[in-house]
């Protein structure tokens, strides 16, 4: 990619870090709450390849974003979808064929880089790569499969991304050639075994996690309310509270007997 667009994204990230104010260099999981802050949520497990999208729709009037992130994925796949999502929701493409002259790269292309910058700055994946390799006693040269295996694996728990991501950012920031992608993919995928045993033995908490999340935010709240207020028939209500797993239970705003 063109280091002009590759700037642009850069400081495009810069100023939407400096306007929410976002503190962690490293964002990870806190992604969910960013893009929360900026549209409307859904978190729904189905047993499909899709990841998630985002789509604007009309809403009491007016141009209303929405997300959807597939919680049946593994929780670095779910960050990687969220932090995608929200460049379309901040307009990462728009800004940058704003301000970088006769581009007319794809949009899709430009919101991946945003999504790889957003998440792996490069001096920090510089860094954290160059530690891991030094750690295997890694001399210069060909890795071999295990150290491979290693820095990946490690860098995939750092970021809380997918291995296909750190691999791309590899090729990105010239440590692999493009065509080694594939090939680095493959070896990847085929040493599952030595894969879950770097998790195990470094206890990377964060890999491979996954919880069936069905929710969008204050729902069990607006279904309490709808129900007081009788705006919808009983059915209905029932309906969204078996599809979003919801239990009656008790009310959110009941009082509890405390002496202190």
């Amino acid at each position: 990619m063109e280091k002009e667009i590759v700037s642009a994204i850069q400081k495009f990230i810069k100023i939407k870090r400096d306007e929410e104010n976002i503190l962690n260099i490293i964002v990870r999981d806190d992604v969910f709450a960013i893009l929360e802050k900026e549209c409307c949520v859904l978190y729904y497990s189905l047993d499909d390849d899709i990841d998630g999208c985002h789509i604007c729709k009309p809403l009491n009037g007016e141009m209303k974003q929405f997300v959807y992130i597939n919680t049946s994925k593994v929780l670095q796949e779910q960050v990687w979808t969220a932090a995608h999502e929200l460049g379309h929701v901040w307009k990462v493409d728009q800004y940058v064929q704003d301000n970088v002259a006769n581009c007319n790269i794809d949009i899709e292309k430009i919101v991946g880089r945003f999504t790889a910058e957003f998440l792996m700055p490069t001096e920090i994946f510089y860094l954290e790569a160059g530690r891991r390799l030094a750690y295997n006693k890694y001399a210069g040269g060909s890795l071999t499969v295990e150290i491979m295996m290693d820095l990946v694996t490690y860098l995939m728990n750092y970021f809380c991304v997918p291995a296909k991501a750190i691999i791309k950012r590899l090729e990105e920031l010239g440590n692999i050639t493009e065509k080694s992608i594939q090939i680095y993919l493959k070896v990847f995928n085929d040493n599952k075994a030595l894969y879950d045993q770097i998790i195990r033995e470094n206890q990377y908490t964060r890999l491979d996690k996954q919880e069936d999340v069905y929710k969008i935010a204050n729902l069990k709240n607006d279904l309490e309310l709808i129900e007081k207020q009788h705006l919808a028939k009983d059915k209905y209500i029932q309906v969204v509270r078996k599809k979003f797993h919801i239990n009656s239970g008790t009310p959110m705003n009941s009082e509890l007997d405390y002496k202190g």
